[in-house]
C-alpha cells in the first residue's frame, strides 16, 4: 500500500474511532480497508470500505482537481465507460474524489463479502483478466455486470 493509500486509511480509521462510534449506520462487522488502489491515468484508484459506506475513491496524483468546488461533479473514463465521481476535500487529505457503491453497508453479513463485492466492481470496471484483481473465488461473482453498473450509475 503506498503512502496516500495509507494516509486514507488512517484518517478514515480515525473518523470510525472518534465519530462513528454507535450510531445506527455504522457495520460492527466492517472496518475500513483500502481494497484494490491500482495506478489510473496519473491517479490512484480503488474502494474504500468503511463500516458505513463503500465508495470508489481516486487519489489526484496532481492538482487538476484542486480548484474545482467541494462538491462538485467530475466525470472519469475508466475503461469500462464514463463515471461521476464527486470532489471531495479536507485538511488531512486534500482533494480526492468519491463515487458511491453502496450508501450503507449495514447489511453485508463479514468484511470478507465487503472485499468480494469491492474486488468484483473493480474487476467489472477495469475489465480485469487478473485473478489478482478480480476477486477469485468471491461470492461476489454471482453478482451481474448490470447490476454492479447500475449501483454505479444509479446513485
Amino acid at each position: 500500500m503506498n503512502d496516500t493509500v495509507a494516509k486514507l486509511v488512517r484518517h478514515f480509521e480515525k473518523i470510525d474511532r472518534e465519530h462513528m462510534q454507535g450510531m445506527p449506520i455504522v457495520n460492527p462487522r466492517l472496518y475500513v480497508e483500502a481494497v484494490g488502489f491500482r495506478a489510473h491515468a496519473g491517479h490512484e484508484l480503488g474502494v474504500l470500505i468503511t463500516p458505513w459506506f463503500m465508495n470508489l475513491v481516486l487519489l489526484p496524483g496532481s492538482d487538476l482537481w484542486s480548484d474545482r468546488e467541494q462538491g462538485s461533479d467530475a466525470e472519469i473514463s475508466l475503461p469500462a465507460g464514463p463515471y461521476d465521481f464527486m470532489i471531495s476535500r479536507d485538511d488531512v487529505l486534500g482533494t480526492y474524489l468519491t463515487a458511491v457503491l453502496f450508501r450503507t453497508v449495514i447489511d453485508f453479513p463479514d468484511q470478507t463479502t465487503a472485499r468480494n463485492v469491492a474486488s468484483t466492481v473493480l474487476g467489472q470496471l477495469f475489465d480485469d483478466a487478473d485473478e489478482n484483481h478480480a476477486g477469485a473465488g468471491s461470492n461476489a461473482e454471482t453478482m451481474s455486470r448490470r447490476t454492479l453498473f447500475t449501483m454505479l450509475k444509479g446513485d
